[in-house]
Protein backbone atom coordinates (compact mmCIF):
# COMPACT_ATOMS: atom_id res chain seq x y z
CA UNK A 1 0.00 0.00 0.00
CA UNK A 2 1.48 3.18 -1.13
CA UNK A 3 2.36 5.83 2.00
CA UNK A 4 1.11 9.31 1.92
CA UNK A 5 2.66 12.31 2.61
CA UNK A 6 2.18 15.59 3.76
CA UNK A 7 5.26 17.29 2.52
CA UNK A 8 5.97 21.05 3.56
CA UNK A 9 9.21 23.25 2.37
CA UNK A 10 12.16 23.97 4.85
CA UNK A 11 12.45 27.23 3.95
CA UNK A 12 9.62 29.56 1.96
CA UNK A 13 9.93 33.49 1.36
CA UNK A 14 7.86 35.10 -0.83
CA UNK A 15 6.10 38.98 -0.78
CA UNK A 16 3.12 40.66 -2.58
CA UNK A 17 4.94 41.31 -5.43
CA UNK A 18 4.73 37.57 -6.59
CA UNK A 19 1.52 38.32 -7.77
CA UNK A 20 2.30 41.70 -8.96
CA UNK A 21 4.65 40.21 -11.18
CA UNK A 22 3.82 38.42 -14.90
CA UNK A 23 5.54 35.41 -13.93
CA UNK A 24 5.51 34.56 -17.71
CA UNK A 25 8.47 36.93 -17.96
CA UNK A 26 10.34 35.10 -15.36
CA UNK A 27 12.71 32.31 -14.86
CA UNK A 28 12.23 29.48 -12.15
CA UNK A 29 15.71 28.47 -11.44
CA UNK A 30 15.69 24.50 -9.78
CA UNK A 31 18.38 23.19 -8.08
CA UNK A 32 18.12 19.09 -6.88
CA UNK A 33 20.79 17.84 -4.31
CA UNK A 34 20.71 14.84 -2.12
CA UNK A 35 17.56 14.87 0.22
CA UNK A 36 16.54 18.17 -1.16
CA UNK A 37 14.24 20.47 -3.48
CA UNK A 38 14.41 24.03 -4.14
CA UNK A 39 13.62 27.03 -6.11
CA UNK A 40 13.67 30.57 -6.82
CA UNK A 41 11.92 32.89 -8.97
CA UNK A 42 13.83 35.19 -10.89
CA UNK A 43 12.35 38.17 -12.84
CA UNK A 44 15.54 39.39 -15.20
CA UNK A 45 14.43 42.92 -15.83
CA UNK A 46 15.02 44.20 -12.65
CA UNK A 47 17.75 41.05 -11.59
CA UNK A 48 15.42 40.22 -8.72
CA UNK A 49 14.44 37.19 -6.84
CA UNK A 50 10.64 37.19 -6.05
CA UNK A 51 10.53 34.00 -3.90
CA UNK A 52 12.18 30.91 -2.87
CA UNK A 53 11.02 27.38 -1.66
CA UNK A 54 13.21 24.57 -0.50
CA UNK A 55 11.98 21.24 0.46
CA UNK A 56 13.99 18.92 2.65
CA UNK A 57 13.61 15.01 3.29
CA UNK A 58 15.74 12.13 4.10
CA UNK A 59 18.81 11.69 1.85
CA UNK A 60 18.77 8.73 0.02
CA UNK A 61 21.36 6.44 -1.63
CA UNK A 62 18.58 5.24 -4.05
CA UNK A 63 17.91 8.10 -6.47
CA UNK A 64 14.43 6.15 -6.54
CA UNK A 65 13.38 7.44 -3.35
CA UNK A 66 14.65 11.05 -4.30
CA UNK A 67 12.34 10.58 -7.39
CA UNK A 68 8.90 9.82 -5.17
CA UNK A 69 9.09 12.78 -2.74
CA UNK A 70 10.36 15.05 -5.81
CA UNK A 71 6.97 13.76 -7.14
CA UNK A 72 4.97 14.68 -3.91
CA UNK A 73 6.74 18.05 -4.01
CA UNK A 74 4.78 18.09 -7.16
CA UNK A 75 1.65 17.36 -5.99
CA UNK A 76 1.59 19.69 -3.16
CA UNK A 77 3.14 23.29 -5.10
CA UNK A 78 1.21 24.50 -7.54
CA UNK A 79 3.52 27.28 -8.59
CA UNK A 80 5.41 25.00 -10.18
CA UNK A 81 3.13 24.49 -13.26
CA UNK A 82 3.14 28.16 -13.94
CA UNK A 83 4.35 28.83 -17.50
CA UNK A 84 7.31 30.53 -16.44
CA UNK A 85 9.70 32.02 -19.54
CA UNK A 86 12.41 29.17 -18.97
CA UNK A 87 12.86 27.04 -16.44
CA UNK A 88 16.26 26.01 -15.50
CA UNK A 89 17.54 22.45 -13.88
CA UNK A 90 20.53 22.56 -11.97
CA UNK A 91 21.98 19.06 -10.30
CA UNK A 92 23.77 19.22 -6.96
CA UNK A 93 23.97 15.17 -6.84
CA UNK A 94 27.61 14.63 -7.00
CA UNK A 95 30.49 15.50 -8.50
CA UNK A 96 32.08 16.01 -11.49
CA UNK A 97 35.70 16.53 -14.14
CA UNK A 98 36.97 19.64 -15.48
CA UNK A 99 38.54 19.04 -18.73
CA UNK A 100 40.82 22.10 -20.50
CA UNK A 101 38.65 22.65 -23.63
CA UNK A 102 41.24 22.54 -26.04
CA UNK A 103 41.09 18.83 -25.32
CA UNK A 104 37.90 18.23 -24.58
CA UNK A 105 35.43 16.17 -27.41
CA UNK A 106 31.74 15.58 -26.67
CA UNK A 107 31.68 12.07 -28.19
CA UNK A 108 34.53 11.40 -24.94
CA UNK A 109 33.10 12.61 -22.91
CA UNK A 110 31.90 9.49 -20.74
CA UNK A 111 35.25 8.46 -20.93
CA UNK A 112 36.58 11.34 -18.96
CA UNK A 113 33.97 11.56 -16.51
CA UNK A 114 35.03 8.21 -15.33
CA UNK A 115 38.93 8.64 -15.38
CA UNK A 116 37.92 10.18 -11.90
CA UNK A 117 34.44 8.95 -10.92
CA UNK A 118 32.84 5.34 -10.78
CA UNK A 119 30.42 4.57 -13.28
CA UNK A 120 26.60 4.88 -12.07
CA UNK A 121 23.79 2.79 -12.86
CA UNK A 122 20.76 4.70 -15.01
CA UNK A 123 22.99 7.71 -15.34
CA UNK A 124 22.96 10.33 -17.89
CA UNK A 125 26.14 11.94 -18.64
CA UNK A 126 25.84 16.06 -19.07
CA UNK A 127 28.44 18.63 -19.42
CA UNK A 128 28.33 22.40 -19.25
CA UNK A 129 30.94 24.96 -20.67
CA UNK A 130 31.86 27.73 -18.80
CA UNK A 131 32.22 30.93 -19.66
CA UNK A 132 35.52 32.81 -18.51
CA UNK A 133 37.18 29.71 -18.22
CA UNK A 134 38.89 27.50 -20.19
CA UNK A 135 37.05 24.03 -19.00
CA UNK A 136 33.74 21.94 -19.43
CA UNK A 137 32.13 21.04 -16.47
CA UNK A 138 31.33 17.00 -17.05
CA UNK A 139 28.87 15.02 -14.75
CA UNK A 140 26.62 12.52 -14.16
CA UNK A 141 22.70 12.51 -13.02
CA UNK A 142 20.17 9.68 -12.34
CA UNK A 143 18.08 9.15 -15.51
CA UNK A 144 14.67 8.81 -14.33
CA UNK A 145 14.94 11.81 -12.57
CA UNK A 146 16.34 14.04 -14.74
CA UNK A 147 13.39 12.54 -17.31
CA UNK A 148 10.65 13.08 -14.99
CA UNK A 149 11.82 16.98 -14.28
CA UNK A 150 12.06 17.54 -17.90
CA UNK A 151 8.97 15.85 -19.12
CA UNK A 152 7.55 18.43 -15.98
CA UNK A 153 9.00 21.50 -16.68
CA UNK A 154 9.17 20.51 -20.61
CA UNK A 155 12.76 22.21 -20.35
CA UNK A 156 16.26 20.59 -21.87
CA UNK A 157 18.50 23.43 -19.70
CA UNK A 158 20.19 21.44 -17.59
CA UNK A 159 23.42 22.69 -15.68
CA UNK A 160 25.46 21.51 -12.61
CA UNK A 161 25.51 23.38 -9.58
CA UNK A 162 29.35 23.64 -9.38
CA UNK A 163 29.25 25.51 -12.64
CA UNK A 164 27.24 27.44 -11.51
CA UNK A 165 29.59 28.45 -8.47
CA UNK A 166 32.73 28.87 -10.98
CA UNK A 167 30.70 31.64 -12.00
CA UNK A 168 29.99 33.24 -8.78
CA UNK A 169 32.59 33.25 -7.21
CA UNK A 170 34.93 35.37 -9.56
CA UNK A 171 32.63 38.08 -8.06
CA UNK A 172 33.63 38.03 -4.76
CA UNK A 173 35.67 40.77 -3.70
CA UNK A 174 38.64 38.37 -2.74
CA UNK A 175 38.39 36.56 -5.33
CA UNK A 176 42.47 37.66 -6.46
CA UNK A 177 43.95 37.21 -2.94
CA UNK A 178 47.54 36.37 -3.84
CA UNK A 179 47.71 33.91 -0.48
CA UNK A 180 44.79 31.83 -1.91
CA UNK A 181 41.04 31.95 -1.11
CA UNK A 182 38.98 28.54 -0.85
CA UNK A 183 35.40 28.59 -0.94
CA UNK A 184 33.78 25.61 1.16
CA UNK A 185 30.14 25.15 0.31
CA UNK A 186 28.36 22.98 2.45
CA UNK A 187 24.94 20.34 1.98
CA UNK A 188 22.73 17.90 4.28
CA UNK A 189 25.93 15.19 3.01
CA UNK A 190 28.57 16.66 1.05
CA UNK A 191 30.47 19.44 0.54
CA UNK A 192 32.38 21.13 -1.91
CA UNK A 193 35.91 23.36 -2.28
CA UNK A 194 36.75 25.60 -4.34
CA UNK A 195 40.30 27.10 -4.47
CA UNK A 196 41.69 30.17 -6.33
CA UNK A 197 44.96 31.94 -5.89
CA UNK A 198 45.33 35.26 -7.33
CA UNK A 199 42.18 35.08 -9.25
CA UNK A 200 43.22 31.58 -10.80
CA UNK A 201 40.98 28.62 -10.34
CA UNK A 202 43.66 25.89 -8.78
CA UNK A 203 40.85 23.03 -7.52
CA UNK A 204 37.24 22.06 -6.78
CA UNK A 205 36.11 18.76 -5.50
CA UNK A 206 33.39 17.28 -3.32
CA UNK A 207 33.79 14.98 -0.53
CA UNK A 208 31.09 13.46 1.69
CA UNK A 209 31.12 13.57 5.61
CA UNK A 210 29.92 12.17 8.71
CA UNK A 211 31.27 14.21 11.17
CA UNK A 212 32.21 18.30 11.35
CA UNK A 213 36.12 17.30 10.67
CA UNK A 214 35.83 15.37 7.88
CA UNK A 215 35.04 18.84 6.37
CA UNK A 216 37.96 20.65 8.34
CA UNK A 217 40.51 17.83 7.40
CA UNK A 218 39.89 17.49 3.92
CA UNK A 219 40.35 21.25 3.69
CA UNK A 220 43.21 21.75 5.51
CA UNK A 221 44.89 18.40 3.99
CA UNK A 222 43.39 20.13 0.21
CA UNK A 223 45.76 23.02 1.03
CA UNK A 224 48.93 21.84 2.76
CA UNK A 225 49.21 19.10 -0.88
CA UNK A 226 48.81 22.58 -3.02
CA UNK A 227 51.61 23.81 -0.45
CA UNK A 228 49.25 26.20 1.29
CA UNK A 229 49.55 27.57 4.95
CA UNK A 230 45.44 27.29 6.29
CA UNK A 231 46.71 29.84 8.85
CA UNK A 232 47.18 32.32 5.77
CA UNK A 233 44.39 31.13 3.39
CA UNK A 234 41.17 33.26 3.48
CA UNK A 235 38.42 30.58 3.52
CA UNK A 236 34.92 31.60 3.09
CA UNK A 237 31.81 29.46 3.75
CA UNK A 238 28.58 28.81 2.14
CA UNK A 239 25.11 26.95 3.61
CA UNK A 240 22.42 26.35 5.20
CA UNK A 241 24.77 26.36 8.37
CA UNK A 242 25.75 28.97 10.86
CA UNK A 243 27.93 29.74 13.85
CA UNK A 244 26.18 27.05 15.94
CA UNK A 245 26.69 24.46 13.24
CA UNK A 246 29.29 21.90 14.06
CA UNK A 247 31.16 22.54 10.52
CA UNK A 248 31.80 25.87 11.64
CA UNK A 249 32.49 25.40 15.13
CA UNK A 250 35.30 22.80 13.58
CA UNK A 251 36.41 24.80 11.04
CA UNK A 252 36.80 28.39 13.47
CA UNK A 253 39.18 26.28 15.53
CA UNK A 254 41.75 26.03 12.89
CA UNK A 255 41.03 28.34 9.92
CA UNK A 256 41.74 32.26 11.49
CA UNK A 257 40.86 33.56 8.27
CA UNK A 258 37.00 32.26 8.66
CA UNK A 259 34.34 34.10 6.76
CA UNK A 260 31.26 33.77 5.21
CA UNK A 261 30.61 33.94 1.41
CA UNK A 262 28.76 37.10 0.93
CA UNK A 263 25.43 37.64 -1.16
CA UNK A 264 25.67 37.15 -5.05
CA UNK A 265 26.54 41.49 -5.91
CA UNK A 266 24.45 42.59 -8.69
CA UNK A 267 21.01 41.57 -7.96
CA UNK A 268 17.81 42.52 -5.92
CA UNK A 269 16.16 40.26 -3.20
CA UNK A 270 13.15 40.91 -1.60
CA UNK A 271 12.98 42.21 1.99
CA UNK A 272 12.32 38.51 3.70
CA UNK A 273 15.22 36.97 1.68
CA UNK A 274 17.18 40.03 2.77
CA UNK A 275 16.59 38.99 6.12
CA UNK A 276 18.11 35.43 5.54
CA UNK A 277 21.81 34.96 5.64
CA UNK A 278 23.17 35.92 2.27
CA UNK A 279 25.21 32.08 2.08
CA UNK A 280 22.07 30.28 2.91
CA UNK A 281 21.07 29.79 -0.83
CA UNK A 282 24.22 31.34 -2.48
CA UNK A 283 24.09 27.88 -4.93
CA UNK A 284 20.85 28.97 -5.31
CA UNK A 285 21.04 32.15 -5.98
CA UNK A 286 23.83 32.05 -8.79
CA UNK A 287 21.69 29.83 -11.09
CA UNK A 288 21.03 33.27 -11.84
CA UNK A 289 24.28 33.44 -13.91
CA UNK A 290 23.64 30.52 -16.29
CA UNK A 291 20.76 32.02 -17.86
Amino acid sequence: MPVAYNIHPAFTVDDETLLETDLTACHLLVLVGNGTFSYVVFEPGAKKFLALKSYHFEPQKLALADLEMIEEVFDADKLLFTAFKSVLLAFDTGSGALVPHLYYMPSLKKEYLHLSQPEKMQEAVMSDLLPGLPMVNIYAVDKDLLGFLRKEFSTDRVVHAHSALLQAYPQDLDFRAAEGIAFVQVQRQTFNITLYIDGKLIIQQEGEYLAALDVVYQLVNTLRQLGLNEQQVKVKLGGIVNTDSPVYQEMYKFIPHLEWVQRLPGFHYIAAMQETPGYYFYNLYALALCV
